[in-house]
């Protein structure tokens, strides 16, 4: 086990796909249906239970980045298709124990079978129990595409392409209202890096998906929508009153975050302080923050 380079990144996906018996797990944010159709004819074991986690994003599939059609393929061929809008790994479990894991997608270029493909790098190691756990949570966090979501999708693409309204980055609301995915593992690129909106940094709205040509309501609309924000309102509902104090919370993140090195207890003190001072800034709808003794509380206060 070690470095892998390139076609040995391709050779060694081949060995490990013919010796694996039971389970197949794979995230990358780019999919192409070339490189999946490689996988599954690399597959020794037909009765493979296979996962595939993609990020999917309309831009994604405009660019050419990912095949819209990975999901009937994925149908046809019995794999479950995950997505995750904020995905960026790439990683090749096989039977969760062992893995590749590095800078290749799967696509043709990035796992070597065209001509001129990228110059990858990776590495073949072992899992952990834990280190498996937090990949499943990775899968369990995303959402489990479907035949209704596929058929809007498609809608989507096919209507913006008569149009050619390629500059349009996102799936639009009554796609993107669907995706409820269930937040078990946060990230810490994941929330705010700057204390304070007037702190903003050229990086600090990336986590949202916004780049430029941003106002205040544009940012509330993305930050309601991200992860992070997602977590707290869901962990808030499951919670006595719908509410939580500082120290309990920083407890609970720091059971979330799967960084590893896993941060500080200091570190995740400070995302959460930047967390917090974002959703009073913003003025969130759905959680209140006050101080009724000496430590901040967070309460749920929507309808959702």
């Amino acid at each position: 086990m070690g470095l892998l380079f390139s076609d040995e990144i391709k050779n060694e996906l081949v060995n490990e796909l013919f010796l694996a018996k039971s389970h197949l797990h794979i995230v990358s944010a780019y999919c192409k249906n070339n490189a999946l159709d490689f996988i599954q004819n690399s597959i020794s074991n037909e009765n493979l239970s296979k996962k595939l986690l993609v990020r999917f994003l309309y831009k994604d599939i405009i660019s050419g980045a990912s095949d819209l059609s990975i999901y009937e393929f994925c149908k046809a061929n019995g794999w479950q298709m995950y997505v995750r809008f904020d995905l960026h790994a790439k990683t090749y479990i096989f039977d969760k124990i062992r893995c590749i894991v590095g800078s290749a997608n799967l696509t043709s270029k990035g796992i070597s079978i065209i001509n001129n493909p990228n110059y990858e790098i990776a590495m073949l190691t072992e899992l952990s129990a834990d280190e498996m756990k937090k990949a499943e949570d990775l899968f369990d966090s995303a959402f489990l595409m479907n035949d209704e979501i596929y058929s809007k999708m498609c809608a989507h693409f096919n209507s913006r392409l008569l149009n050619d309204t390629y500059e349009h980055d996102d799936w639009g609301e009554e796609i993107l209202s669907l995706f409820k995915p269930t937040i078990k593992t946060l990230f810490i690129y994941e929330f705010p890096n700057c204390n304070s909106l007037s702190e903003l940094k050229e990086d600090s709205l990336e986590f949202l998906g916004l780049s430029s040509g941003w106002n205040m309501q544009d940012i509330k609309k993305a930050f309601a929508k991200s992860n992070v924000y997602m977590w707290l309102v869901n962990k808030l509902k499951e919670l006595p009153n719908s509410e939580i104090y500082f120290g309990a919370l920083s407890a609970e993140l720091h059971k979330v975050i799967i960084n590893d090195p896993k941060p500080f207890r200091k570190e995740i003190k400070n995302l959460q302080s930047n967390l917090l001072n974002w959703i009073m800034e913003l003025k969130m709808d759905d959680v209140i923050i006050d101080r009724p003794n000496h430590s901040q509380r967070i309460r749920f206060t929507g309808n959702n």
